[in-house]
């Protein structure tokens, strides 16, 4: 990487030099047995240039000859795109804790072995089909610029994520564990898990109309998609954000508080600096339903005149080579502070209303305007504080300007969610429900 920033630094006013290594496994077992194994090594280094204004990009999975990456770098500066940012200088970051040495001895061995022990106490007590899929990853990055930033960072994590499906269908209640050492799924957790699905296996007819609707934490991303790209500094820059000239307005209920802590020691992937070297830190989007920040990299927050927030982040929902990806706006290790009730009580106080596990379609509707309209994979009815059972073919949809306003409870502990975050579930009240 040193001899890369140097060759960069002749050519350019500044230079940056990002790298990335990924090692994961998986196994995928699908009614108890295995159907899908996969090794993979990502890895890859990634230049950045300002020059006279304009930034030049060039990436590459082997640094074969970085001679030729630099004028890929140089070359890229004829698109002018403009940039009024300059990288960071060093900084003082907590010491990172090493990666957990259970987790990179890992093999397909001790992923069958934990994902059996899973199956097996399962069996005991379910009847129907049992998928269970496992992983486990150890990531090395290292970003270092012209301006005497050199930080790097290690990660490590496994997880197991069990589904039970209900009978004929592809339809299932999940549960997910993920950690920072080789651990086993907590059975109290499994035994949630075939509560939920002892209670989906009738199906029920519900009727359309407005009620009450309880988002749980795998299924949070729905609403904060919509939040997330109404408060990005590119939305904010491009003028087309619901939330311009809101700053310290309340917008939702005082029972919502959104935000990112990338520190937090609890997290799997805890870190203290984001893919552009600014510190990373708990960064609040919403307290108690007002809106107080965006989030930002050093390019909007150039282009907006800000500071930028330490989310800066290369990659997104959508996948991809992290390397080809630029660091955009993102909020990293996002929670919803939980509030007082249990999953049990929120429950028990509703009339009419439907507990959605799982959604189809929702990147459907104007994500920015905030609109949603989804289908229920599953969804359970609930009539005078007791599950009925599973609605099929069911949608619920609004606009989460609308339903974050009409928070009923929120529930008091925090979950791993599959889409990355840690948030509770939320009842919300007067939310529209379709059933064909």
């Amino acid at each position: 990487m040193k001899k890369l920033l140097d060759i960069a630094a002749r050519v350019s006013d500044q230079a940056e030099v990002f790298s990335i290594r990924k090692d994961s496994s998986s196994l995928d077992m699908r009614n108890g047995k295995p159907c899908d194994m996969s090794a993979s090594i990502q890895s890859g280094y990634a230049l950045r240039i300002l020059k006279d204004g304009r930034i030049g990009t060039a990436y590459t999975k082997n640094l074969l000859s970085r001679d030729e990456l630099v004028k890929n770098a140089l070359d890229s500066l004829k698109g002018r795109v403009e940039a009024s940012f300059s990288f960071p200088g060093p900084s003082e970051i907590p010491e990172s804790w090493l990666p957990d040495e259970s987790i990179s001895r890992m093999g397909f061995h001790d992923l069958h072995s934990r994902s059996g022990k899973v199956l097996d106490y399962l069996n005991r007590k379910v009847e129907g089909q049992i998928n269970v899929n496992s992983a486990r990853g150890i990531q090395d990055m290292a970003i270092m610029n012209t301006n005497g930033l050199n930080f790097s960072r290690k990660s490590a994590f496994m997880y197991i994520f069990a589904s039970l499906l209900f009978p004929n269908t592809e339809t299932a209640v999940r549960k997910f564990y993920q950690s920072r050492q080789a651990g086993d799924f907590p059975e109290k957790e499994l035994d949630v898990l075939m509560d939920l699905y002892a209670s989906g296996l009738p199906e029920a007819s519900i009727p359309t109309g407005s009620m009450k609707v309880v988002f749980t934490p795998d299924t949070m991303f729905t609403l904060l998609w919509r939040l997330s790209a109404a408060a990005s500094g590119k939305s904010f820059y491009d003028r087309v954000s619901p939330l311009q000239n809101r700053r310290e307005e309340k917008v939702f209920s005082d029972k919502f508080t959104l935000y990112g802590d990338p520190a937090d020691p609890l997290e799997v992937d805890q870190h203290f600096f984001d893919d552009e070297g600014i510190l990373a830190k708990k960064h609040t989007i919403f307290e108690k339903g007002v809106f107080k920040n965006l989030v930002l990299n050093l390019d909007y927050a150039a282009k907006l005149k800000e500071e930028p927030t330490g989310t800066g982040y290369r990659g997104g929902m959508w996948g991809g080579e992290t390397v080809s990806l630029p660091p955009m706006p993102q909020l990293s290790c996002s929670r919803i502070a939980p509030g007082n009730v249990s999953f049990e009580d929120m429950i028990k106080g509703i009339d009419r209303g439907v507990i959605v596990f799982g959604v189809l379609g929702a990147h459907s509707g104007n994500i920015l305007n905030g609109d949603f309209s989804v289908g229920l994979n599953p969804g359970f009815y609930v009539e005078n504080g007791e599950i009925k059972g599973r609605v099929r073919d069911g949608m619920v949809s609004g606009n989460v300007y609308d339903v974050l306003n009409n928070i009923e409870s929120v529930e008091n502990r925090l979950h791993d969610s599959t889409t990355g975050g840690m948030y509770p579930s939320i009842l919300l009240d007067d939310v529209s429900v379709a059933a064909k």
